[in-house]
């Protein structure tokens, strides 16, 4: 038997931050009637950015986290504006996190929930081909950041070793292997 909707009977923000509100929906269980309650964080959509320099090497950010406490290994990405196509969200990003840019057109790799079971977003993951630096990164206020380029066979040995392991990026990178079959 698939799985059907819960019907929700109201909703309401606990909290609003710049990046995100905090919900809690409450839904009634088609299987057994009863009403829970469900926290949700509702925030706008986000997009992961494979840049791939002339030289064949990929652009990394490595970054202090405050979730793990810990600097993190990441390709660029942050979060769509309102109103903005995702492809031209993956080109700005990757000029500001990182100065880097390229004429070429965004290509689609996929896109996923980045946890289904509490965010309402998704995460768009593009490649962009023929970056060059142009520029200067600039880093929002919260940010503080290096950038490396690596080649491809040294970012998959980062993965395999866990130095990069953040689940989006790990997607990212998915994406790119099953577009190069």
């Amino acid at each position: 038997m698939s799985p059907r909707p819960w019907p929700e009977t109201r909703r309401h923000r606990l909290a609003q931050w710049y990046v995100f509100d905090v919900q809690i929906a409450h839904r009634v269980s088609p299987r057994t009637g009863q009403e829970l309650g469900f926290f949700l964080i509702d925030t706008r959509d986000w997009v992961n950015v494979i840049a791939e320099t002339t030289r064949g090497e990929l652009v990394l950010v490595h970054q202090f986290r405050h979730g793990p406490a810990a600097p993190t290994i990441e390709i660029p990405g942050g979060a769509i504006e309102p109103g903005e196509d995702p492809a031209v969200a993956a080109a700005r990003e990757l000029r500001e996190e990182t100065g880097y840019a390229s004429s070429a057109t965004p290509i689609h790799l996929g896109t996923v929930n980045p946890n289904p079971a509490l965010f309402s977003n998704r995460c768009h993951s593009y490649l962009i081909r023929g970056c060059e630096r142009q520029g200067e990164p600039e880093p929002d206020p919260g940010e503080d950041f290096e950038v490396l380029t690596l080649p491809l066979s040294e970012v998959e040995r980062m993965v395999r070793e866990g130095a990069i392991d953040h689940a989006l990026v790990l997607n990212a990178l998915y994406f790119l292997r099953l577009a190069a079959r």
